[in-house]
Parts: C-alpha cells; structure tokens; sequence
C-alpha cells in the first residue's frame, strides 16, 4: 500500500492561497504531488479505460489510508454512521443556523461586495487595448521600450494578483468565520493552532497581497482612481474587521510557512 512521503508536512495545504504556481513549498505539499500524479495519468498515452482504472486505485489506496489514519486517532465510522436520526437533525438545523448566521454577517457581506465589484471591474476591461492583453498575462501591442516592458510586467503581476485573490477573500472569511461557530473544539489547543485563526491568516494575507496589487496598478494607471481607491477601503475595512473577529489571527503558525 502507498505510504505517506515523510518529506510532505502534515496540513500544508489548509493555510495557504492555493497559488501553487508562486508556491515555494509544493515540494512538501501533498496535495500538490496528488494533483500532478492525477495531471501526469490524464495526459498520458494510456487509453480512457486505463486511465480511470488508474485513477480508481488512486483513490482505493487514499481511503485505504484514511482508514488507517481513522484507526489511529480510534474513529469507528460505523458507529458514526449508528448515529440516531434525531440527533443527525438537530445537527443539520444547527448547521444551517450557523450557515444564516455566517451569511448575513458583516464580514461576509462586505467581502461578497469587494469580490463582485472587482469581477465587474475585470469583465469591463476586458475589451481594453491595454488592460484587455494584460489581464490574460500578455503585453499590450506595440510596446517595444524595455523600460516600459518592464514597468508593465509588474502590473500584469499586480492583475493576475486581483484576480487570483477576488474569490478567496470572501471564501476564506466565511471559512474562519465557520470554524469560529465551533469555537469550543478549539479550546483545547493554543491559539497558534486554533483552526478559526489560520483560516483567519490566510485571509489577511491574501487581502494585504489585494492591497499590494491595487496600489500597484493605481500607481500605473492614476486614471482608475475612483474605482480603485473605494476598492482599498472596502478591503482596509475588512481586514480590520478580521483583526477584530480574530485578535490572534497573527499568532498562527502555519506549518512549513511561518
């Protein structure tokens, strides 16, 4: 049976931005050497059969060693899965209040709004001579001065930045949001370790890398103004929202980041 690389450490990917092409850790990453074994067997010259044969003993081996990881921590699935009905009930109407909850809270909203906004903002460029080119990671036509070249390929970076963290901004604040509606699970841990808290992390980092990028690009295009400046306050106020929700967010450690 396929064992674990003792080189991968442990949850890795649980706090990162799931960038894995500016990630300097996919060499310790797990789930970075399933995603390319997966890539390597659909691209290969196998037939389609193979190929989903391939993949089926993929996954036999990954609950084979769940199954094992659950024996060593003494989850018995069987007994979980006995559960009574009742009880299974009252469990999903606690969830789904928690979900409302979660829904309608501030963070949530102003973190929907930031990402919204921003797609709208991308979508409108998107036929631009100049931003057009550039949001698909390309130089605009015609440019041949090295300096400029240069100068644009740091916006392009500051583009692809805004686009790649847009979405995992809200989705990362309703994650620590949600893990922070079980709170007392983690009570038993230090803070350095409560899952609320990374989750919490990762989102403000992600936010200070959105703020980089914006700056970046008003600094190039002071044109964009009016839009770009709401766009760093609405951010500015999350991320002081999630310093508040989370006063310890900075005192995880991510493994293998931190």
């Amino acid at each position: 049976m396929k064992q674990f690389d003792p080189n991968h450490i442990p949850g890795i990917y649980n706090w990162c931005d799931k960038w894995c092409e500016r990630c300097h850790m996919t060499s310790r990453c797990y789930l970075f050497a399933q995603e390319q074994e997966d890539r390597a067997i659909m691209e290969s010259d196998l037939d389609e059969d193979e190929k989903m044969e391939k993949m089926r003993e993929k996954m036999m081996e990954t609950m084979e060693m769940l199954s094992e990881a659950a024996e060593e921590f003494d989850m018995d699935f069987e007994e979980m899965e006995e559960e009574d009905e009742e009880a299974q009930e009252e469990a999903m109407h606690e969830h789904q209040i928690t979900q409302i909850k979660i829904d309608i809270h501030p963070l949530s909203d102003l973190s929907e709004a930031y990402m919204k906004e921003c797609m709208a903002w991308v979508k409108s460029k998107r036929q631009d001579p100049v931003f057009g080119p550039m949001l698909l990671g390309n130089l605009p036509e015609g440019i041949n001065d090295q300096v400029e070249i240069e100068a644009l390929e740091k916006v392009i970076k500051h583009l692809e930045s805004v686009q790649w963290y847009q979405t995992m901004i809200p989705v990362k604040c309703k994650s620590a949001l949600n893990y922070l509606a079980d709170k007392s699970f983690w009570d038993d841990y230090p803070v350095e370790e409560r899952g609320y808290n990374g989750t919490a992390k990762v989102a403000l980092i992600c936010i200070q890398n959105s703020i980089i990028a914006w700056q970046g690009i008003l600094f190039w295009a002071n044109e964009e103004e009016e839009f770009i400046l709401p766009m760093l306050d609405k951010l500015i106020q999350i991320k002081h929202m999630l310093e508040e929700e989370f006063p310890d967010a900075y005192k995880f450690i991510r493994p293998g980041f931190d």
